[in-house]
């Protein structure tokens, strides 16, 4: 037997100061927006995303019409 079985994530207590879920939190408050409830580019942006969006359905629209045996 190796000296390391049933350490589980609080094997790194001692190295880093807290187990693995204190070392790398899931939740930091310092990379977030403070306006994240407001979409950035606007009006044009949200035209843009749509008239994309609209053409990936239309593409694909065209391929199975394109390929089918009508």
């Amino acid at each position: 037997m190796n000296g390391t079985q049933g350490k589980g994530v609080y094997q790194f207590s001692s190295k880093y100061g807290a187990n693995v879920d204190g070392y790398s939190p899931i939740y930091s408050p310092g990379e977030w927006s403070s306006k994240g409830d407001v979409y950035e580019p606007g009006a044009k942006g949200l035209a843009i995303w749509a008239a994309g969006f609209a053409l990936l359905l239309l593409s694909g629209g065209y391929a199975i019409i394109a390929t089918s045996a009508l």
